[in-house]
């Protein structure tokens, strides 16, 4: 089968760490034809890192090359929508990163998208492709641990300015609500959706401990979902000599613990099976999705009206946090 032919918009760390390994590996599925960055040197760089492509500043450009059937928009939250909203008009498939906008009503014009047009559209939310996390949903969908009914997941990191993420400043300097905490909590509203239903109520408190690194750097977050399951959310980002992330599910026969690229099972025999997931990041499966939605005409597993409501509920949480109120999510 054809390879795609892929133009990549934004050659930054996410361009150069996270989706450049992904496509090496889809070498066979995917041509890159031409990248784009508005500084010079990133787009000469990453043009020779991935084969001495052709590159351009100007996005518009790129979309104007008629070789290029598909986009990897890898760019700061403030310009998914416009860059999206251009690729789709000029004919391109998208996969575009997350969250969809830098404000909700953003994200709700990028929700009507796959009505409008006819091309391919992927969020590349990668937790919804992690191996592990898929691993966990068939658990529990199988009974292995009765009735779920409460999640703790803890997140724990010290960011530091020194940190490359930390260091972009876009992120610092963020437009969208949330800046570091909603970029990255996105990620873990996703999950929590795939794996438990809808969240259909809760609130959330935030704090900001580093003003360096941008609004808030503390968010927990307590929930019930549509099939009455109680959970808490912890995601502190400036947090000394410790770090973890660790999710943990109470079922009514057993429970399932993760951690890092590992999946622990006990039941009530106080057996323990555990599975391990190496290089369980979701970029490569994300990637291998939009191919076989362009080619293939398979289903998009993480379509715009899951990241719209990834997002949605992302921003719910923070504005109970600002009004100090819960909040419910009607259907």
């Amino acid at each position: 089968m054809d390879k795609v032919n892929l133009g990549i918009i934004g050659c930054g760390i996410a361009a150069r760490e996270l989706h450049w390994p992904a496509l090496q590996r889809l070498s066979d599925k995917f041509e890159i034809v031409m990248v784009c960055n508005h500084t010079e040197e990133k787009a000469r760089s990453f043009a020779d890192m991935v084969g001495g492509v052709p590159y351009v500043l100007d996005y518009r450009e790129l979309l104007r090359n008629n070789q290029v059937e598909a986009v990897d928009i890898i760019l700061p939250i403030e310009l998914n929508y416009p860059v999206t909203r251009d690729a789709l008009k000029s004919g391109k498939h998208v996969i575009v990163e997350k969250p969809l906008g830098k404000n909700l009503q953003e994200a709700k014009i990028m929700r009507r998208f796959p009505y409008q047009f006819k091309q391919v559209m992927l969020v590349a939310e990668n937790y919804r492709y992690r191996q592990s996390l898929l691993y966990i949903k068939e658990l529990i969908l199988e009974g292995r641990i009765g009735k779920p009914y409460a999640v703790l997941w803890n997140v724990n990191v010290h960011m530091t300015l020194d940190n490359r993420y930390a260091q972009t400043r876009w992120r610092r300097h963020h437009q969208h609500p949330g800046g570091l905490v909603t970029d990255g909590g996105v990620h873990y509203m996703a999950a929590l959706r795939m794996l438990f239903g809808e969240i259909k109520s809760g609130k959330a408190f935030v704090d900001t401990i580093n003003p360096q690194l941008g609004e808030i750097d503390t968010f927990s977050f307590q929930f019930k979902t549509d099939k009455s399951i109680q959970g808490n959310f912890n995601f502190y980002y400036t947090v000394k000599g410790f770090h973890e992330d660790r999710l943990i599910i109470f079922g009514t026969e057993g429970t399932i613990i993760h951690t890092g690229e590992i999946v622990k099972v006990a039941d009530s025999s106080d057996e323990i099976e555990a599975q391990k997931f190496k290089n369980d990041r979701g970029f490569f499966e994300e990637l291998l999705n939009f191919y076989g939605a362009i080619r293939e005409g398979k289903k998009v597993v993480s379509n715009f009206e899951e990241g719209y409501r990834d997002f949605k509920l992302m921003l719910t949480a923070l504005k109970s946090a600002k009004i100090a109120k819960s909040f419910k999510i009607k259907s």
